[in-house]
């Protein structure tokens, strides 16, 4: 694999240290972050693995399911830090719609050969709804004084970053297969996407690494 790839790898085996080293002393919604963290790094590990070991496997189906379970942590993760009465009632009715949907596609996936594009374009707005509900409370509250001292702030400027770009990649990589090559898809779906993925996990090793104060917090 290229180095570009193996970057992404890197730093969320590195943030996944740095929340296992600090996780009992987390507060609770970035517990949930470093468990999804550990999530991304065990599943980078494996496909990793996968790629080397067994080429020829088919292993299309695994990206629907690990879509769910980014998404299902995230949420947990952004319900402890909004505490948000209304969030928490709608979050399982989402999260199990979009649990269906996905484990629908990894059915799809399996018996065909086949990106699930449209999953992960589903996923990335679901997540970039996440950030979009911490940056509203941000402005409607206006109670946490220094942003880059909060650890969600970084969560979500990653994710912002992450989905726009992987939008983005997704919208395109089938008109790159329609119009140019499956070289030519594989290539941006390869080399530019670790690009959003490393920026994506060096946030997640920031938010875990800070110490943030206990007042004016959203993270606490």
């Amino acid at each position: 694999m290229h180095l570009v790839g193996l970057l992404p790898i890197w730093a969320v085996v590195v943030a996944a240290v740095v929340g296992l080293i600090r996780f009992r002393r987390l507060a609770q919604p970035l517990r949930y972050l470093a468990l999804l963290v550990g999530f991304d790094a065990l599943v980078e590990l494996a496909v990793l693995a996968l790629r080397v070991l067994l080429p020829t496997l088919p292993n299309l189906f695994l990206f629907p399911l690990i879509a769910l379970g980014e998404v299902a942590l995230l949420a947990l993760a952004y319900r402890a830090a909004l505490q948000s009465a209304t969030f928490s009632r709608l979050m399982p009715w989402v999260v199990g719609a979009f649990g269906l949907y996905a484990l629908v596609g990894a059915w799809v996936a399996f018996h065909r050969v086949h990106y699930p594009a449209a999953i992960q374009i589903t996923a990335d707005l679901l997540q970039f709804c996440l950030a979009a509900l911490y940056f509203w409370k941000l402005l409607r509250e206006l109670r946490v004084e220094h942003l880059h001292q909060d650890p969600f702030f970084w969560v979500s400027v990653g994710l912002v970053a992450f989905v726009l770009g992987d939008l983005f990649i997704m919208l395109f990589s089938n008109y790159l297969l329609a119009h140019y090559s499956v070289g030519l898809q594989r290539l941006v779906l390869l080399m530019v996407r670790p690009c959003f993925l490393l920026i994506l996990y060096c946030c997640y090793g920031l938010a875990l690494w800070m110490h943030p104060p206990k007042a004016n917090s959203l993270s606490s």
